[in-house]
């Protein structure tokens, strides 16, 4: 049913999922640390993709580059790229994270230029620089007390995103030869999986591992809702171009910062500079639309 709509708007409903994921999650980072928080979300995803895969029927062949193309993106994207994006939740809040990781459409546009050969219209990059945009202006939030300590702690999302970089372009490659997008996510996460796991002693050794019941419950709804912003996104990758479908998934940020304010307010608290730079890249994301 999703494969007949335009890409494009197959990523739009990917951000609306994207945006609950990341709501849910930051909530539970309070209770939880954000080693554990990934290792939940990344656990929820394996196992509907396994899910959904089995019910389509699978692949008839796995070619090995394809699969490894998939567990690089994932170690990459699913695994390092996610535990450092919620390891800033903790640290600047869920809104500014995700604002600041709005730089992650311009370097993903970068790659897939360079190495896929796409080419995007000008429509595509007015929008991602209203995106990018966006993420500058969160910037100016940075004020008052421990200015340096804080400074690092903002460049987390953006390295985040610099990271992910590659991952959209070398998914888009691999499902030249293996078209299957549940197959590649639940191959992606299982290999997140194990390396968050493993290296949990090591995260968690000052402080133990936190497993409240109640922040972990919502650490895997956030997981659940994760895992089909996934799997939608992924169809939209598959279908679509990573010049155009990364940006618009993006706009979630919009969201982020609506559920933030609605469920968050104590926790993370909006300013206005925070709503401008959500509107900014919302106005880039129509913009990519409209193209």
């Amino acid at each position: 049913m999703l494969e007949s709509l335009h890409p494009n708007y197959i990523a739009l409903i990917a951000a609306f999922f994207t945006a609950s994921a990341q709501t849910l999650l930051g909530k539970s980072i309070g209770r939880l640390s954000p080693a554990v928080a990934a290792l939940v979300a990344n656990a929820m995803i394996t196992i509907i993709a396994v899910i959904f895969y089995l019910a389509g029927g699978g692949v008839d062949s796995w070619p090995p580059y394809a699969v490894a193309l998939f567990a690089v993106s994932g170690v990459i994207a699913n695994f390092a790229a996610r535990y450092l994006m919620y390891l800033a939740i903790q640290l600047i809040g869920l809104s500014r994270t995700q604002v600041l990781f709005q730089f992650s459409p311009l370097w993903s546009s970068m790659v897939a230029i360079i190495f896929l050969g796409e080419r995007p219209t000008t429509e595509v990059i007015i929008g991602t620089v209203f995106i990018v945009g966006g993420a500058v202006l969160i910037m100016a939030e940075r004020s008052g007390e421990a200015k340096k300590a804080r400074l690092f702690y903002y460049l987390l999302p953006i390295l985040a995103a610099l990271v992910m970089a590659a991952a959209p372009s070398m998914r888009k490659h691999a499902f030249t030869m293996l078209p299957s997008a549940t197959f590649g996510l639940a191959v992606a996460c299982v290999v997140a999986t194990f390396l968050q796991a493993s290296i949990l002693p090591i995260t968690e050794r000052k402080t133990g591992i936190k497993a409240e019941l109640r922040p972990l419950l919502i650490a895997v709804a956030g997981g659940v809702m994760n895992a089909f912003a996934a799997m939608i996104f992924w169809i939209s990758l598959r279908l679509g171009d990573v010049v155009e479908v990364v940006p618009i998934r993006r706009v979630s940020v919009l969201l982020v910062v609506l559920f933030s304010w609605l469920f968050m307010g104590k926790q993370d608290t909006i300013t206005w500079r925070v709503v401008a730079g959500a509107v900014i890249t919302l106005a880039g994301g129509l913009a990519i639309l409209w193209g």
